[in-house]
This record gives structure tokens, C-alpha cells and sequence, in this order.
């Protein structure tokens, strides 16, 4: 039952990222290095290794959105 949750929690909060950096115009090559990819490359990193991905997506939010809103 827990293991449910913990892949229900991965899942919906995967889907979230690639919601979020589509809404805030997040394409890929906007950063340098591994992190610069677009929103199904955040989406897939959420998905496959969450406790790196996310946590990295939620760190480099404000700097995309800035980028962005230029």
C-alpha cells in the first residue's frame, strides 16, 4: 500500500513538472550543462530518479521562470 502512494506521489508530481515548465516556457539548452533540457527531459529525470530530479527541477524553477519571462 505505501509503495502505491510512494509511485503515486513520483508519478503526479512528474506530471506536475512538465505542466509547470511548459506553462513557464521552459525549452531545452535554456541552461548549461545536463540540467538545460525541456520539459520532457525534467519530466522523464522526475519520473526515473525522483530524489535527484525533482528537488533539482524545484532548485532551478526561479532561474527558468526568469529566463523566461524576458
Amino acid at each position: 500500500m505505501e509503495q502505491n502512494i510512494a509511485k503515486l506521489i513520483v508519478f503526479i508530481s512528474a506530471v506536475w513538472v512538465v505542466i509547470d515548465a511548459k506553462r513557464i516556457g521552459v525549452s531545452k539548452g535554456q541552461l548549461k550543462g545536463f540540467w538545460g533540457m525541456g520539459p520532457w527531459g525534467w519530466f522523464f529525470i522526475t519520473l526515473l530518479l525522483w530524489p535527484i530530479g525533482f528537488p533539482f527541477y524545484l532548485i532551478k524553477r526561479p532561474e527558468l521562470k526568469r529566463i523566461n519571462s524576458k
